[in-house]
């Protein structure tokens, strides 16, 4: 005997597998789920503001390295048209620019 044989429990038994493997749903009701604000105690507070500190560091002290590092590779240019090798925009010389 097989499922389409017997229509009046073919539809029964497909229907009742088909429910049986369906996803359940998982929340309750219509209403959404609200977000939830984390625990935050003392100690995961200040290692949070711990993970802070190096970006306010960095945005305090970038324009300062910004300007020493175009110094700094001016200065190296001087010295390489100086010392006769090509000039490069970084001042340092590349393997290929090198006198033999």
């Amino acid at each position: 005997m097989s499922i389409t044989k017997i229509p009046k429990y073919g539809k029964a038994v497909a229907d009742f597998v088909v429910n049986k493997f369906k996803p359940k749903q998982k929340t309750t009701g219509t209403g959404a789920i609200n977000s939830v604000k984390p625990k935050v105690n003392k100690d995961s507070a200040h290692k949070i503001e711990l993970k802070k500190i190096p970006g306010r560091v960095q945005r305090i002290h970038a324009p300062m390295l910004e300007s020493s590092d175009k110094t700094l590779a001016a200065w190296r240019q001087v010295n390489q048209k100086l010392s006769g090798e090509k000039k490069t925009k970084s001042g340092i010389s590349k393997g290929k620019d090198l006198k033999k």
